[in-house]
């Protein structure tokens, strides 16, 4: 009935615009570049050409097929078979899938992965280089080796039951254990109540080799399965290596279907409260079930519509709490609506949910505002002025994905393919969406969405699910769910008004300042830009960019960070960024200013790094001139908003409070403290340190700090047009107040970094909910050049060494589950830098010895003799991401502002030094690393 009735609201609201329509509303168009098919065992493919990025190609295999369809005694089978998909196959035994796709240039972990939900198993290989076919169809014969040729050897099931507990640690977290416990009580009567994917310990340490395979022959097949290639292929030698790998695959006419789990009506409403003693705030979701719309019923516009009606009423919702949020005697940090999967889990019944986070001990105050707006919403409906910014942002973020419809990631086509092969989602092409929305977006008013969000916001305890998660504590007493239910009956009871929309109409900037000039331009044709000398000072580097279509990225950056503050500020520096954003523009309000930016694509923050200052802007090429209007009022103009500043703090407070009831917070803070000598520079930002953050310094440190445009180079990359763009430098940044007329050369200031000296270990147990150890151990070298060679060999370095623990701790010896390893430079205030090397993983605390054995056994042992081949697939991921970045404008910025800072080039010659890389020079520096002695150890433990 519910499922009726959205769906005759979603064609009431296509009357409204006013539309001539038949009885059978029109189909939505599929995008006519996806070559689409079905094999006759009902293997479903999707493939489509994607010159975006550059080169590569990205695989994947979906199954509709997850925990809904174990057994009881097979809780956890289907999240272990995902993870025995790396562990052995057919034509890539052992770790073969791994060291072939690294050899390709693409990471364990990050391009080869895969995930496994209540109904859906997703296994990916992605950004494969495609300049060989032959590796291609590699990729594809490890599909079908995934789709129907796994090993499932005894000997590597048995090494990853280690694995799946660690894993199961890491993510015993409060709220896995709240659903762990009240899950159930959440879908009574529904399988989903007890289907998570990670399953059961008891089931995972003790099942039997054959019930894995069992599970494995079942359900995966080529009728519950669908492989999607995207990027830049020869879809005719696809389809065709597809129809030939799978063909062959037979289906048992008598196998298992897979069903539809039910998830009924609830007629009273469900109240679960739950306390834990690693919650660090009280979080309260109110939940209100519909019917979700049926598969067969989302192939014609009246869905399209409807998905709209929903994300208008949504989105002004969420506008209205954000402004409550504003406001320092508001009860709650955030507040925010949602529709979707119930619980984000249950694909037959959808939800729209209000989540909120109240600030401590308002619980019932903080639900009774924020469902005062959500029941206003539903009593009144919105404003036309609402709505108009609403629409306007829809139609702008629309016009940003049509502008760059040639330049759109493989992922964005994948997640079409897919949401249309699991749950028949719409699958329209860039223009036929752009064209179709812009014919009716306009036409809709703001009656219909209000029609709609009338519906969707129950009225009445039919199919209301309501759940609290809060700190368990001595003397702290979390409300019942009694008095939660007292709190929604009374605002549904109270005789509510209208909301009123506040609205300032005026310019960004009241008046504009005297125009400057440019004054020289000079080229470079080694990187491809210009550099403009302006009036003021102030330095401009342009390089214009087709690798956006719809973006343009500028970055003002001088030397001189918060080493020129002393011990004084340090807590107000530590606040910096967040009270920053709170700030207020010209005469705008954080408020107003949001409203005022409605249907634009433009920002700007200021940021204080330790030993630079910059501002970060963005915009697409047609909001260029919003965004230098921000960046011209951050400069002079930026004023304190005591609502925002008190609510910004009032929301630290709720965060950083019980901060410390999370083992892995406090493990962090202590490898924090102990990286840097506990000096409180770097100290983390704490609960008691908020009475001393001064947000009125945070404004006069700013006006310090960007004061001068001499001592300032913007840099600007992406789709300008220059003849646009030239005057607005004129105007925004040439007029820009300065202390000379030419650039001003600005030292860096103070060294500041404290590194201990020699090896230094902290080790520290603490008390814990699920025991689970945590080790993270930094190597430094003495401060060296900063060169492009020493970049590329401390990068290759950590790769290798990620290469060897994750071989050793996870795969050889079920040590760990997630193991990192990776190198980087602190640079110093002299352009000098620190070259470390960083490891850790998060361990099963009775194997912490052995992974602290053989991560410091990996590491000494690269100083002595470096494997060729681990090497030479770092190198080809190197030069994969070389290539990637090099059509990136946000990696133009960084080299850019190197080359014009330091005269270093990070870009010509990174090839060529990642080429010159040997095994020799990777152990030289090794050697060179350890034999400083230098290095930093943090192991935290769980108390026995």
């Amino acid at each position: 009935m519910k499922k009726r009735k959205l769906m005759t609201l979603a064609l009431a609201m296509f009357l409204f615009a006013g539309q001539a329509i038949a009885q059978q509303m029109p189909p939505i168009p599929k995008d006519k570049e996806v070559r689409m098919g079905k094999l006759d065992n009902g293997l479903t493919y999707y493939i489509r050409h994607n010159d975006y990025p550059k080169d590569v190609a990205n695989f994947y295999i979906a199954q509709r097929v997850g925990s809904i369809n174990e057994e009881e005694n097979q809780r956890g089978l289907a999240h272990f078979l995902e993870h025995m998909a790396f562990n052995g196959s057919e034509n890539f035994p052992g770790n073969g899938i791994i060291e072939f796709t690294r050899g390709l240039g693409v990471e364990f972990g990050s391009n080869l992965n895969a995930y496994t939900s209540i109904d859906q198993t997703v296994y990916r290989i992605c950004d494969v280089p495609t300049a060989r076919q032959t590796a291609l169809d590699s990729c594809l014969l490890v599909l079908k080796d995934w789709s129907c040729g796994l090993l499932l050897e005894d000997e590597e099931i048995d090494k990853e039951r280690g694995v799946i507990h660690q894993e199961w640690q890491m993510g015993s977290d409060p709220f896995q254990r709240f659903a762990d416990k009240h899950l159930e009580e959440l879908y009574p009567g529904s399988k989903y109540g007890k289907r998570l994917p990670i399953g059961l310990m008891s089931v995972v340490d003790n099942f039997e080799y054959q019930a894995l395979r069992d599970y494995y022959h079942k359900w995966y097949r080529p009728d519950n399965q669908a492989i999607i290639v995207i990027g830049n292929v020869d879809v005719d030698h696809i389809e065709a290596e597809i129809k030939k790998l799978w063909n062959g695959v037979k289906v048992d006419p008598n196998a298992a279907k897979v069903t539809t789990e039910a998830v009924p009506d609830n007629e009273e409403p469900i109240y679960v409260t739950y306390q834990d003693k690693e919650q660090k705030y009280s979080i309260i979701s109110v939940n209100m079930k519909h019917d979700a719309v049926p598969d067969s019923a989302k192939s014609t516009l009246d869905y399209l519509i409807l998905q709209y009606g929903r994300q208008m009423a949504g989105m002004m919702i969420n506008m209205r709490l954000q402004e409550l949020m504003q406001q320092p005697d508001c009860p709650f940090v955030s507040a925010g609506v949602s529709y979707g999967q119930f619980m984000g889990i249950s694909k037959p019944k959808d939800a729209f949910e209000l989540q909120i986070v109240p600030k401590e001990g308002k619980d019932i105050e903080a639900l009774t505002v924020a469902m005062r707006e959500v029941e206003r919403a539903r009593q009144f409906g919105f404003t036309e002025t609402e709505y108009a910014r609403a629409k306007a942002d829809y139609l702008s973020s629309l016009e940003q994905l049509y502008t760059n419809r040639d330049k759109t990631s493989n992922t964005y086509f994948y997640n079409l393919c897919v949401g249309n092969y699991l749950a028949n989602e719409p699958m329209p092409g860039i223009e036929d969406e752009y064209t179709l929305m812009n014919q009716i977006v306009p036409n809709i008013p703001v009656a219909a969405i209000n029609m709609l969000a009338a519906e969707m916001i129950s009225k009445d305890n039919k199919n209301l699910v309501v759940y609290q998660l809060s700190q368990e504590a001595p003397g702290k007493v979390a409300p019942s769910a009694d008095q939660l239910h007292r709190a929604i009956d009374a605002v549904r009871a109270e005789k509510l008004e209208a909301y009123v929309d506040n609205v300032k109409n005026e310019p960004l900037i009241a008046q504009l300042p005297q125009k400057g000039s440019i004054v020289s331009t000079t080229e470079d044709q080694k990187l491809g830009f210009k550099k403009l000398t302006l009036s003021n000072g102030a330095t401009v580097i342009l390089k214009k960019t087709d690798f956006q279509d719809d973006e343009v990225k500028m970055r003002a950056e001088a030397k001189g960070g918060m080493n020129k503050y002393g011990e004084a500020d340090f807590v107000t520096l530590g606040a910096y960024d967040y009270i920053a954003g709170s700030c207020g523009l010209g005469n705008f309000s954080v408020t107003e200013l949001q409203k005022a930016l409605a249907g634009k694509k433009a920002n700007a923050n200021p940021s204080l790094g330790l030993y630079t200052r910059s501002l970060n802007a963005y915009s697409t090429p047609k909001d260029v001139e919003t965004m230098m209007q921000l960046s011209y009022l951050y400069f002079t103009d930026m004023r304190k908003d005591e609502k925002a500043c008190q609510s910004t703090i009032a929301q630290l407070e709720v965060v950083l409070k019980n901060k410390d009831l999370q083992p892995e917070s406090v493990f962090s803070d202590s490898l924090q403290y102990t990286r840097y000598c506990h000096n409180p520079r770097f100290a983390p930002l704490r609960y008691d340190d908020l009475k001393k953050v001064n947000a009125d310094r945070v404004v006069e440190i700013t006006k310090e700090m960007f004061a001068d445009a001499s001592e300032f180079t913007f840099y600007i990359v992406g789709n300008y047009d220059e003849a646009t763009l030239l005057p607005l430098i004129e105007q925004y940044i040439a007029s820009l107040p300065s202390s000379q007329k030419q650039p001003k050369k600005v030292e860096a200031g103070q060294e500041v970094i404290t590194y201990p000296n020699g090896a230094v270990a902290n080790h520290f147990s603490r008390k814990m909910e699920t025991p689970k150890a945590q080790l993270y151990k930094i190597w430094r070298t003495e401060k060296v050049p900063y060169t492009l060679e020493n970049s590329v060999l401390v990068d290759a370095a950590g790769q290798i060494v990620n290469i060897k623990l994750l071989r050793t701790i996870r795969e050889e010896n079920s040590a760990a589950y997630s193991v990192g390893g990776y190198g980087f430079n602190q640079r110093t205030a002299d352009d000098q830098n620190y070259l470390q090397i960083l490891a850790g993983c998060p361990m099963d605390p009775a194997k912490a010895d052995l992974a602290h054995k053989l991560m410091e056994q990996g590491v000494t042992e690269m100083a002595q003799t470096v494997e060729a081949t681990d090497l030479q697939k770092v190198k080809e991921f190197m030069l994969k991401q070389a290539k990637e970045n090099a059509r990136n404008n946000s990696h133009w910025l960084g080299v850019l502002s190197e080359y014009c800072d330091t005269g270093l080039d990070i870009q010509t010659d990174y090839e060529k030094t990642v080429n010159a890389l040997t095994p020799e020079k990777i152990a030289a520096f090794m050697k060179g690393l350890l034999s400083t002695g230098d290095s930093v150890e943090v192991l935290m433990t769980p108390e026995k």
